[in-house]
């Protein structure tokens, strides 16, 4: 056995390509996709052990030059609208007849799986091990359920342009789209934008007050920065956040990203909890 930051690389929009062009053209322009992943792969220093259907597992000394690869790739101009997402870990792997095995391999496929499009997910050793450069990349998801581990993972998450704006080119300068949120608690709604801050808590100076034994005083805030929604939990026992579909991730004295629509429980896991509804949209409708 040995340590090493294991990175699962998947290639996003492929099953689009193989309805338009047909399995012989897709699967060609899939493959030239993979070989400049590969490339991309070893001039950070990293060791392709073998693709996958869309992806490549690979594994690298250091988190930092899974990060370059990582960085690389997701800001690569892929065609075909094709985009890359990816998970890292960090731990122990067992290399055997030209393939590693581990906990770090199977924990970095789950990552690599809920990723989006464009986005990194490293696990938490991987992420505590990054230079402070790289590291101020990231921001904290929280803690969430990985099948085949008992304790819930610390993820953190870094993409091309955040989870809740877009950035459009107008006049030749950046201009970052603005973005509403709606936030409801039963039959009280808010409404943020952009440098917009909302409190929560039990305290009556708060702007939402949410009068629960479970809520702390200053329980945490919404914002919009960037066009980021950005939920910080500043509570003793923490909040428990939801985004669509997705999984319950457990987020404790952190910031997390929001995007699309979900809902915020304060307090801990299994408990009774209070719940807050956000949707976050476009001020110009879209």
């Amino acid at each position: 056995m040995s340590l090493a930051c294991v990175l699962v690389s998947d290639v996003t929009g492929s099953t689009r390509l193989y309805e338009a062009l047909g399995s012989g053209p897709a699967l060609a322009r899939i493959d030239a996709v993979l070989m400049r992943m590969r490339v991309l792969i070893e001039a950070a220093g990293g060791h392709c052990v073998k693709a996958r259907g869309d992806d490549i597992l690979s594994f690298f000394d250091h988190p930092d030059r899974a990060f370059q690869a990582a960085w690389a790739m997701i800001n690569e101009p892929w065609p075909d609208n094709l985009a890359i997402h990816a998970g890292g870990y960090f731990g122990d792997i067992l290399s055997h007849a030209d393939d590693i095995y581990g906990n770090a391999v199977n924990t970095a496929a789950r990552l690599a799986g809920l990723a989006k499009p464009g986005e990194i997910l490293f696990g938490d050793h991987c992420h505590d091990d990054l230079s402070a450069e790289h590291r101020a990349r990231f921001v904290a998801v929280g803690a969430l359920p990985l099948r085949g581990k008992e304790a819930p993972t610390a993820v953190f998450s870094c993409s091309v342009t955040s989870l809740a704006a877009q950035t459009v080119v107008s006049g030749g300068a950046q201009d970052t789209v603005a973005v509403l949120a709606a936030i409801s608690l039963g039959t009280r709604h808010w409404q943020l934008v952009e440098g917009g801050r909302l409190s929560i808590g039990r305290a009556e100076d708060c702007d939402i007050v949410a009068a629960h034994p479970s809520v702390s005083r200053d329980h945490g805030s919404l914002a919009i920065r960037s066009g980021q929604l950005e939920y910080s939990d500043h509570s003793t026992v923490g909040s428990v956040v939801r985004m669509g579909d997705g999984p319950d991730m457990a987020v404790h004295r952190r910031r997390t990203l929001l995007s699309g629509n979900g809902a915020i429980r304060l307090g801990a896991p299994g408990e009774d909890l209070t719940e807050l509804s956000f949707t976050l949209g476009r001020l110009d409708g879209r």
